[in-house]
């Protein structure tokens, strides 16, 4: 059964890539990092360990309420930017796209907005917005324990990447490779 706080820890090498984005300004990485969460809650909780799309859209509908931005539309995204490094969508749907804004040095937010059929978020405040989504998960989780999906959480719990330090041998010294560039 999940313990309190296992989840959590489980997370928190996620949590501290995001601080360490924030705080380094990378925002992009932080975008990817952002999106790929939804992945691995509904992996941890599906019975095979595995997500796919569906599972993704259910999972961001569920724990991710905005009616500015569905599950399905998240998921668009989330392929987008992962797959392609594009953050156009089908123009079938209710946006063309989205724009990616950082916070502004002096605070100032551009999230949400609409600008024709393209949709502006600021980075910070979706990984906020969807730290926010996991935490809300992993309370419902803990809260029941024996529900189907927190079994498969804990059973498929072990096989999240984990990163560890391993000590490096005792120093040895180092020979340098000449390489003979003739032509």
């Amino acid at each position: 059964m999940l313990t309190p706080g296992s989840l959590n820890n489980a997370f928190q090498i996620y949590w501290d890539e995001m601080h360490r984005c924030t705080a380094g300004k990378a925002y992009w990485a932080l975008l990817h990092v952002t999106v790929c969460l939804p992945d691995i809650c509904a992996a941890l909780e599906s019975k095979n360990g595995k997500t796919e799309g569906s599972r993704y859209v259910a999972w961001c509908d569920k724990y991710l309420i905005d009616p500015a931005l569905s599950g399905s539309e998240r998921w668009q995204m989330r392929c987008k930017v992962l797959h392609e490094g594009r953050a156009s969508i089908a123009a079938s749907h209710r946006y063309d796209g989205f724009s990616f804004a950082q916070p502004a040095p002096k605070g100032q937010v551009d999230h949400m907005r609409l600008v024709g059929k393209t949709l502006i978020l600021d980075v910070g405040v979706l990984a906020a917005e969807m730290k926010a989504g996991v935490e809300r998960w992993i309370q419902y989780l803990e809260s029941n324990p024996s529900a189907p999906n927190a079994l498969h959480a804990m059973a498929n719990l072990s096989s999240l990447v984990q990163v560890r330090q391993f000590p490096h041998p005792a120093s040895t010294r180092l020979v340098p490779i000449i390489i003979n560039r003739s032509s």
